[in-house]
């Protein structure tokens, strides 16, 4: 059986080794862009956007970013 969260803390690490200053990632679930990531390479912080609540939240902990991403997936 694969770890939903180790997919979500996959593409996190690929934010934080990437090229660029500030890198997005969008999670979907059926189609439904549910959550947008943004990672200030600058701050070492990732912002969690959930789309249908309108609510932000920052996180310097990517345990705790991807813990909100499942949990707004409803993995």
């Amino acid at each position: 059986m694969k770890s939903e969260l180790e997919g979500i803390i996959k593409r996190l690490i690929a934010m934080q080794d990437g090229s660029g200053t500030i890198k997005t990632r969008h999670f979907e679930k059926d189609g439904e862009d549910l959550a947008k990531v943004t990672y200030d390479e600058d701050n070492k912080v990732f912002q969690v956007d959930e789309i249908q609540a309108g609510e932000s939240y920052k996180f310097d902990n990517i345990d705790l970013v991807a813990i909100e991403i499942y949990d707004i997936l409803g993995a």
